[in-house]
């Protein structure tokens, strides 16, 4: 790694992206070229605090292990910033932008919002060396539709109409705009789409193509994020299934759903030009509401670890079946130490399980089994992970009843941790098992000193962050069940750091 520094402060998550130093928050131009996953993101390297934003720059070769190559987009001007974007490969140098000395998948363009205090318009960046380093359009902005709030553009090829397509919020009109060009500097708009929870404003739209479990067939999934205005307060994204005909974007339903239902999981967006046109993606993990207090340094911000998605037919309740996004951390194996895991093929209240760590990171995964609900209502079952540290302690539970079982997360810090008004101590989700007569729950989770990602299902992701005094961190995970309950193919595994060198 280089630009590095010790990557080992007691909050810094170690298989999460965080920057160095100073502030970051959405993530932005994700595109993956000649083997190599860029990221690019919402970064002020001056402060830990947001302000005047320019473009970061991280690479990988695995999603786990991350190289900080510092500021790829910077503005001209003092009053201008490098809001949200987008990146693509125009291989076939649609753009014009490139001759024949630079290879088809070195062929890297930036759209992005270049945010000033009269407006916000979409400009263009192009990169002649894979992503590394980028150069102005000289006949910038390429939309201006002279609004303040008109911004964070995502581009894909829409390869049946053999045109780029760009969604991009209106944010205060609570609309995400289509546009179309052949060329990426001309551009026409092409329809509206207006629905969902507004809150104060929309931000950071995708639009994406994403495969049905089990199937050949896609569909299309929109992705919107609002802040402030989540149903837990501050930031989160909603998204919606439909059909996507080159021109407008028609949902098959009005059901707004959460991509994520932790606090700390917005802005999302994913990636171009994947292997196999697979859909990875991930989000900045953090809160509007509070981000800029979080009592980390020198750094603030983090991202959630990149994620497989795809749709899977789920059942909703007892009379309905429906679509919902499954999502799968990538690569995450990568990262276990095996020489440090417990494993057990029955876990039950007498055994337990218990792990400690050197990393702070841990993964877990097992299947949680042992109630039949029938009509019988139940709120005794429940299974507790535990993070401890010296002064500190982290609950997950899952607590089981008629109508499924609920996660839920208990973040609250004692006497000498941190407080905020809207940092919600306590945090639940529903989860609808398949079998409601007798229930299954997959839990896959992964504690990272001060962030936990944990997938019920698949399909209840939950994201948050957690402050812990700036003196330690939680080092031992334990898993306690109630007598009703029993674990099987469960595993505790140390996470290694990917920040060492």
């Amino acid at each position: 790694m280089t630009d590095q520094p010790a990557y080992d402060e007691p909050a810094r998550p170690q298989v999460h992206f965080s920057p160095p130093k100073g502030f970051m928050n959405d993530p932005n131009g994700l595109v993956y070229s000649n083997g190599t996953w860029h990221m690019y993101f919402q970064y002020n390297p001056n402060c830990t605090v947001a302000g005047g934003p320019q473009w970061g720059h991280a690479t990988s070769q695995d999603l786990i292990h991350w190289q900080n190559h510092g500021l790829a987009i910077e503005s001209e001007n003092a009053d201008e910033s490098i809001y949200s974007g987008s990146a693509v490969v125009d291989k076939e140098n649609t753009s014009g932008l490139f001759d024949d000395s630079i290879g088809p998948e070195e062929r890297i363009v930036a759209i992005y919002t270049l945010h000033s205090p009269k407006k916000q318009v979409q400009c263009v960046a192009f990169s002649r060396d894979g992503g590394y380093t980028f150069a102005s359009y000289q006949q910038n902005p390429v939309i201006d539709i002279g609004s303040k709030d008109f911004r964070d553009p995502k581009v894909f090829f829409h390869k049946p109409s053999s045109t780029w397509i760009m969604a991009v919020a209106l944010s205060h009109e609570y609309q995400i705009l289509f546009y179309g060009s052949k060329d990426l500097l001309h551009w026409t708009e092409l329809s509206r789409f207006q629905a969902g929870l507004v809150g104060y404003q929309y931000e950071v739209p995708d639009l994406v193509e994403m495969p049905i479990e089990g199937t050949t067939a896609t569909k299309w999934v929109l992705f919107v994020s609002i802040n402030p205005g989540a149903p837990l307060g501050g930031s989160m994204t909603q998204y919606f299934i439909g059909e996507f005909d080159g021109e407008k974007f028609v949902p098959d339903d009005y059901i707004v759903r959460f991509a994520d239902y932790g606090k700390d999981w917005y802005a999302s967006q994913t990636w171009s030009n994947t292997p196999g046109n697979e859909v990875i993606g991930l989000a900045w993990a953090s809160n509007w509401q509070y981000t800029n207090e979080v009592p980390t340094y020198p750094w603030r911000g983090c991202m959630s670890v990149a994620r497989r998605m795809l749709l899977r037919k789920v059942r909703y309740n007892r009379e309905y079946f429906g679509y919902s996004l499954a999502q799968f951390p990538v690569n995450i194996e990568q990262a276990r130490n095996l020489n440090n895991a417990v494993t057990a093929d029955r876990v039950d209240s007498s055994t337990g399980m218990k792990l400690r760590t050197k990393s702070g990171a841990a993964e877990l995964l097992f299947y949680v089994s042992g109630v039949s609900l029938g009509n019988r209502f139940t709120d005794s079952s429940t299974i507790l992970i535990e993070l401890a540290s010296k002064s500190a302690r982290i609950s997950i539970g899952l607590r089981v009843f008629e109508t499924g079982a609920h996660v839920w997360l208990n973040r609250k810090a004692d006497a000498a941790g941190w407080h905020h008004p809207l940092y919600n101590d306590n945090l639940s989700a529903l989860v609808i098992p398949e079998n409601m007569q007798c229930p299954v729950y997959k839990i896959h989770g992964i504690i990272d000193r001060g962030l936990t990602e944990i997938y019920v299902n698949d399909v209840v992701a939950f994201t948050n962050i957690h402050v812990l005094p700036d003196d330690e961190f939680a080092d031992t995970v334990r898993v306690k069940l109630d007598d009703n309950l029993r674990i099987t193919q469960a595993s505790l595994y140390e996470l290694h750091s990917a920040w060492t060198k």
